[in-house]
């Protein structure tokens, strides 16, 4: 069976498991080595990340840890392609000595709770039993798993600023239920995770980047730490909006390695359109186009609203929205029709997504000459944009109306977005 973690975490969860300090592991590593010396020290760096092992360890590995050598294999990439994305973009660093340590005590979370502030828990009946020390059994950790998901969707409807305390409450009853969380200790990571790169991206959206960034460091940690990249590839994908075109087409790339499995097709179909618009953004029209064709195939195969609950915005509409976005930069010939299937693929959706959908169409609108309907589809862009106060709609608008023409109708809508944007 492949490995889903990198090869320092399943030789530490291994090594505990049989109960041995790392002394006693290095002299049972001696005993498939003739005897001779190995060296705790050395066996510390790869648990921690700091040296990962060659191939001439991978069979001694296996045999002393009673693992099929392609496992070895497959965990040593995944160790190798982590440290890729870490020097990839700084947002996913870590200090390897240091994450153990946080591990251990349970408390990785911390950095984000600083960030973030700690609010009191809510007054949730089972949780309340489990926060004054009794074990967390299955009904309390599936609670916490589903409110992680109701959290998703409140952030299509909700303003960032109004979420926040209520996202860092439920961060932090995860938090203090996971010194006891037993066999749900990974669902509850996961979770964990879920929810810091989900602050992550309402810190981005409030402006204060440098919590966003603490947040999307903890998210990542989590993923990590549970050996479940998914989460990594929602950081990625969220943290993929504050950088440049070519770093993000790279992260992107990096994010989809980790939605390959069964049930991410909406995912990956999110991941690719979003590769697909900023590879337009660099002028680079036959990636584009080949990003947007996976992304189309991938949503044949997708259940949205089935598979992860942060994927909950990703519907027909959105990707209809990418569409334009990236054919508008390529100024593409079914620029208007694509813009045209947009819109009417936006009835009955009454959320964020709607602002991105507005804000992409009245943009693919004025790139194709038609000023008229970009005014127009963009008055309710603005109007979207105000009810749910996403910086993402402003950033959109202000790009319009800097490219608005100088004629009285252009002209009076540019002076509406600058007023209510100021």
């Amino acid at each position: 069976m492949m490995m889903s973690q990198e090869i320092g975490p399943v030789l530490r969860r291994l090594r505990m498991s049989a109960g041995r300090s790392r002394p006693e592991q290095a002299e049972h590593i001696q005993t498939f080595q003739g005897g001779r010396y190995f060296d705790p020290d050395r066996l510390k760096r790869w648990e921690r990340g700091e040296r990962i092992p060659t191939s001439t360890d991978f069979q001694l590995i296996a045999d002393a840890y009673s693992l099929h050598l392609e496992e070895v294999r497959q965990a040593v990439s995944l160790a190798r392609q982590a440290r890729r994305l870490a020097r990839l973009h700084p947002l996913i660093e870590h200090d390897q000595a240091q994450e153990e340590d946080r591990v251990d005590r349970r408390s990785f979370i911390g950095t984000a709770l600083a960030a973030g502030g700690t609010m009191a828990s809510e007054p949730w009946g089972r949780l309340a039993a489990a926060l004054h020390g009794g074990p967390v059994d299955k009904p309390t950790a599936g609670e916490l798993e589903k409110s992680t998901g109701e959290l998703f969707t409140a952030e299509e409807h909700m303003p960032a600023r109004l979420l926040a305390a209520r996202l860092t409450s439920h961060l932090d009853n995860i938090t203090t239920v996971l010194p006891r969380a037993g066999e749900h200790e990974r669902a509850l990571t996961i979770a964990a995770g879920e929810t810091a790169a989900l602050a992550g991206w309402l810190y981005w959206d409030l402006g204060d980047h440098e919590t966003a960034a603490c947040y999307y460091s903890t998210a990542s940690l989590a993923g990590r730490r549970a050996g479940h990249g998914a989460v990594n590839a929602l950081v990625l994908g969220y943290a993929s909006y504050g950088v440049n075109s070519e770093k993000a087409r790279e992260m992107l790339t990096a994010a989809q390695e980790h939605v390959r499995g069964q049930g991410y097709a909406t995912a990956r179909a999110w991941l690719c359109a979003r590769e697909a618009e900023e590879a337009a953004a660099m002028g680079d029209q036959e990636a584009a186009v080949r990003a947007l064709d996976r992304a189309t195939t991938a949503f044949d195969y997708a259940a949205p609203g089935g598979e992860q609950a942060w994927m909950s915005f990703f519907g027909q509409a959105r990707l209809n929205s990418f569409r334009v976005a990236t054919y508008a930069r390529l100024r593409h010939p079914e620029l208007t029709s694509a813009a045209d299937d947009a819109l009417a693929s936006l009835d009955g959706v009454d959320t964020k997504v709607r602002v991105a959908v507005l804000g992409d169409v009245a943009t693919g609108y004025l790139t194709a000459g038609d000023i008229e309907q970009a005014v127009e589809v963009g008055r309710r862009a603005l109007t979207a944009t105000v009810q749910t106060e996403t910086t993402m709609g402003k950033v959109r608008l202000t790009a319009l109306a800097d490219r608005l023409p100088n004629n009285s109708t252009a002209r009076t809508f540019r002076e509406e977005i600058r007023a209510a944007i100021a």
